[in-house]
């Protein structure tokens, strides 16, 4: 007998407020619920049951933000990827919320290259994103209300991020350009990139 009458999963928590039931109930396992559920509950100081379960008027993480999280809980590449893309397209126009979720999409997909190097692409395009972003952030960033002047921006680890994965595919003058304009900008980062502009020098040698 067909299903058409079969009742779908009632489903509520942050599921229902950012409005991805379908995507939860027919997309995803019973396994994937239970590791964006695992991943939800550590170091967040949550329950996991918030997850799909309750009523919230309103919550502390964007849609993109939300999404990041789901991606970092699953194990299966091809939906972590489609969730990495999604939370890209959930962007807000807030340049310091961007930048930390480039931040966390691009560690993502370094995590990902470590089985699958196809990734590689998507992690340079979000990088990218990121570098793009630099000028606006160090403008903005000094207007929050917790920032400190003794001590200053955080680092920008995406040039540096961005030059090693363009020396890992072979791109060695795209290294050393991005490496370039992080010295032009005064990027501060714990790397040096004026020895990593030499050692690129060398391999194209």
């Amino acid at each position: 007998m067909l299903n058409i009458f079969k009742k779908k999963p009632k489903v509520g928590g942050y599921i229902k407020y950012y409005g991805i039931e379908d995507y939860w109930v027919n997309t995803l396992t019973t396994k994937q619920h239970e590791e964006v559920k695992h991943r939800w509950s550590l170091g967040l100081g949550t329950n996991p049951d918030s997850i799909d379960k309750g009523s919230f008027k309103d919550v502390g993480y964007s849609k993109s933000n939300f999404l990041i999280i789901m991606a970092e809980g699953i194990s299966d590449l091809n939906i972590k990827d489609h969730l990495l893309q999604w939370s890209l397209r959930e962007q807000r126009p807030d340049v310091i919320d961007s930048h930390f979720n480039f931040m966390s999409i691009s560690n993502e997909y370094k995590k990902m290259i470590k089985s699958d190097k196809t990734f590689y692409p998507k992690q340079i395009e979000v990088l990218q994103k990121d570098c793009q972003l630099f000028d606006e952030f160090c403008r903005e960033y000094p207007k929050l209300s917790y920032y400190s002047k003794d001590e200053g921006l955080p680092s920008y680890p995406s040039f540096r991020e961005l030059a090693i994965a363009y020396e890992r595919t072979s791109e060695f003058l795209k290294a050393i350009d991005i490496s370039q304009i992080a010295i032009d900008k005064d990027v501060k980062e714990s790397t040096s990139f004026e020895r990593r502009i030499e050692k690129l020098r060398k391999k194209i040698k």
